[in-house]
C-alpha cells in the first residue's frame, strides 16, 4: 500500500470531517445529490499550504490548508486569504474546522444539482485545479492593432474622419 504525501493526508482527513457532516446532518437535507460522494481530489504540496478540491453531495469547493498536521499556514487577515496562481489571483474565505484546524475555501460548485454522477464531479474537480495551476490561463489573448484612420482638421472638429485616399502626404 502506497503512502499518502502530507497534502494528500490532509485532503483525507478533511474529507473525514465533511462525510460525518454528510451523515450526521446533511443527508437528509435535500441539499445533496446522493449520486455523489465526499472525497478530496488532487491535494498537493502549493508553497506553504496543501491545496486541492473537496467534493461533497453539496458543494465543491477549492481549499488551502495547513501543509501537515500541526503545522501553521500563514492565515494573515482572518476572515479572506487572497493568492497568486499561474492562473492568477483566488479570494478565499478563511474558516475554522474543530479538530481540523484552519483552512481556506473558495467555491467552485454549489449546490451539485448539475452533475449526472461521482465520475462527473471529479471530472470538474481535476480539470479546475489543472486550470488554476496553467499559466496560460492568465495570459491575455492577442489582438491586432486596429488601424488608424488619418484626421484632418476639419474631420476632427467636424467628427469625421478621412479616408486613407483622402489623406494628404
Amino acid at each position: 500500500m502506497r503512502e499518502l504525501s502530507d497534502a494528500a493526508a490532509r485532503g483525507e482527513k478533511l474529507a473525514d470531517f465533511y462525510r460525518r457532516v454528510h451523515e450526521t446532518s446533511m443527508r437528509d437535507s435535500g441539499l445533496c445529490n446522493e449520486a455523489l460522494a465526499v472525497e478530496p481530489v488532487g491535494f498537493r504540496d502549493f508553497g506553504p499550504y496543501a491545496l486541492g478540491v473537496i467534493v461533497t453531495p453539496w458543494f465543491a469547493n477549492l481549499v488551502v490548508t495547513a501543509p501537515r498536521e500541526g503545522a501553521d499556514a500563514p492565515f494573515p487577515d482572518p476572515a479572506r486569504l487572497q493568492l497568486r496562481f499561474p492562473a492568477g489571483d483566488v479570494e478565499f474565505n478563511v474558516s475554522e474546522i474543530e479538530g481540523f484546524g484552519r483552512i481556506a475555501a473558495c467555491s467552485l460548485f454549489s449546490p451539485m444539482d448539475d452533475f449526472a454522477d461521482h465520475e462527473a464531479a471529479r471530472t470538474a474537480a481535476r480539470a479546475a485545479l489543472d486550470a488554476l495551476l496553467d499559466p496560460a490561463m492568465n495570459e491575455t489573448p492577442k489582438r491586432e492593432p486596429e488601424p488608424t484612420a488619418a484626421l484632418d482638421r476639419r474631420a476632427l472638429f467636424g467628427g469625421r474622419r478621412r479616408s486613407d485616399e483622402e489623406a494628404s502626404p
